[in-house]
C-alpha cells in the first residue's frame, strides 16, 4: 500500500497550536531511531483548521520500551494496550502500529459474533492503518519533517466533507458496533456527510449497540453531547433512530419531545461555547425527563413515594445502557425533585433558594417550559424572587399568600 505524502505546508495550520509535550515525545522516540507520528484527531483537526483537545501519538515503539524511555508514562488496557505519557498540563495517548491481521494470533481475540474484544498484535505503519475505523481518523503527521502520510485517502475526504469507513463497511461495524456513535459524533462535530454505505449499515446492525459494555456506551454519549454539538449530534442520531435505541423511555408516548431537546441542547451548546461548566448529571437528567414527566407529572397533589420509584425505575433501566457514575445520580435526583419545590412557595422557600442545587433545578425548571407550556406564572416568580434581597423575599412570600388566600 502506497501513501500519498504531503508537505503539512499546504493546509497552513497553526504550528503553534501543536502540543510541545507531543513534539518532545516524537523528538525522543525517533532520536532512538523509532518511527513516531501524530495521528487520528490531532492533524485532523489541525487540517481543518480547528484547536485539537489533544494529540495522539503512534510508534513502532512497544509499550514495555515506551515504559523505559518515559518516567512519567504507565501501560494501560487490556483491550489495547497503550501508554499514558503524563505531563503537568495533559496526558498524551501512545500507542504501538498494530497488526490484526492474522485472527489465529494470541494477541488477538475475536468473539463468536466478530466483534474483536483484544488486539495487542504489534506490526507496521502500513497494517496499523487498516485497523484504524475512519478514513479521517487515519491520516499520519511527523511535526519534525513536516510530512503528512495519507494511505486511506482521509485528506481527501475531509476536503469533501465526508465520513467514510477505511474497508468493508459492515465488518468494521461488526468487529466494534460502537464505532456507529463514533460515526455520529464525527458527523456532527465536523458537519460531514455520512457515507451511504455506511448508513445502510448503521440500520443493519444498530441493535448489536446493547450488546457492548455500558461503560463504553457512556463514554461516547459524554462525548457526543459535550463537546458543543448537542443538538446536530441528537439530531443525527433521530435520523438513524437511534437516540429512542439508547434512551428506550418514549415508547407508546403520543406526546413529542423534540421542542424540549432542542432547546435543552441548543442552551447546551452555548453554555459549552461560553466556557460554563456543564455537570454530566444535568445532561442525564435532561435525556430521561420525558419519561418520568409521562410517568408521574408535575402538580401540587403529586404522591412523593410514586414520583421517587418512578425515577428510579427510569435511572435504573437506563443504567443497563449506558452506565452513569453514581456520583452523578444523587444530582439527577435532587434535580427532579426541586421540580415539585417550585410549585410549593411557603416558608422554606428562601432556603430552597439558597440550596447548592438550586441554581441547576431553576435552569432545569426554565428548559421544561417548552415541553409543558404552562410555567410561565412560577418561572416568572421564582425568577423575580432569587434575586431578591431578604427583605424583598419576605414581600414576596406575604403577596403570594394572600394572593392564594384570595383565590380561595
Amino acid at each position: 500500500m502506497k501513501p500519498e505524502i504531503f508537505s503539512a505546508e499546504k493546509f497552513r495550520f497553526k504550528v503553534d497550536a501543536l502540543s510541545k509535550n507531543a513534539l518532545s515525545i516524537i523528538s525522543r522516540l525517533q532520536s532512538k531511531k523509532f518511527k513516531a507520528y501524530i495521528v487520528g484527531g490531532g492533524i485532523r483537526d489541525l487540517i481543518e483548521g480547528l484547536d485539537p483537545k489533544d494529540f495522539d501519538i503512534v510508534t513502532d515503539c512497544e509499550p514495555r520500551e515506551i515504559r523505559k524511555l518515559f518516567r512519567n508514562s504507565r501501560i494501560i488496557g487490556r483491550r489495547f494496550k497503550l501508554v499514558h505519557i503524563t505531563f503537568p498540563n495533559e496526558i498524551i495517548e501512545v500507542t504501538t502500529f498494530r497488526s490484526g491481521q492474522d485472527p489465529q494470533s494470541d494477541s488477538i481475540e475475536i468473539n463468536d459474533k466478530g466483534r474483536i474484544i483484544r488486539d495487542n498484535k504489534w506490526g507496521t505503519q502500513e497494517e496499523d492503518v487498516v485497523r484504524r475505523d475512519l478514513t479521517i481518523n487515519s491520516i499520519y503527521y511527523d511535526p519534525l519533517s513536516d510530512k503528512i502520510v495519507d494511505y486511506t485517502g482521509g485528506v481527501k475526504d475531509l476536503e469533501s466533507k465526508r465520513i467514510r469507513f477505511v474497508g468493508d463497511v459492515e465488518k468494521r461495524i461488526i468487529e466494534d458496533p460502537v464505532r456507529i456513535l463514533r460515526v455520529i459524533r464525527f458527523a456532527a462535530k465536523l458537519n460531514f456527510e455520512i457515507e451511504p454505505t455506511i448508513k445502510k449499515a448503521i440500520t443493519k446492525y444498530k441493535n448489536q449497540l446493547l450488546d457492548m459494555s455500558s461503560a463504553r456506551i457512556y463514554e461516547e454519549i459524554i462525548k457526543m453531547f459535550l463537546a458543543g454539538h448537542a443538538l446536530k449530534t441528537y439530531q443525527l442520531l433521530q435520523e438513524h433512530d437511534l437516540f429512542d435505541l439508547l434512551f428506550p423511555h418514549l415508547e407508546n408516548s403520543k406526546e413529542n419531545f423534540n421542542e424540549f431537546y432542542e432547546n435543552a441542547f441548543k442552551d447546551t451548546d452555548q453554555r459549552l461555547k461560553e466556557n460554563k461548566k456543564l455537570n454530566v448529571g444535568f445532561l442525564f437528567a435532561i435525556l430521561l425527563w420525558p419519561k418520568v414527566y409521562i410517568k408521574s407529572g408535575i402538580s401540587n397533589r403529586i404522591n412523593y413515594k410514586s414520583f421517587y420509584l418512578t425515577m428510579s425505575a427510569v435511572m435504573q433501566k437506563q443504567q443497563n445502557i449506558t452506565a452513569v457514575p453514581r456520583r452523578y445520580s444523587s444530582f439527577i435526583r435532587d434535580v427532579w425533585m426541586n421540580q415539585i419545590r417550585f410549585n410549593k412557595v411557603g416558608k422554606k422557600s428562601i432556603n430552597f433558594a439558597n440550596n447548592i442545587r438550586f441554581r441547576a433545578s431553576y435552569d432545569f425548571l426554565l428548559l421544561r417550559n417548552s415541553m409543558e407550556r404552562n410555567l410561565d406564572t412560577p418561572i416568572n416568580w421564582w425568577t423575580e424572587f432569587k434575586a431578591a434581597n431578604y427583605d424583598k423575599k419576605m414581600k414576596l412570600l406575604n403577596a403570594y399568600k394572600k394572593g392564594v388566600n384570595g383565590k380561595r
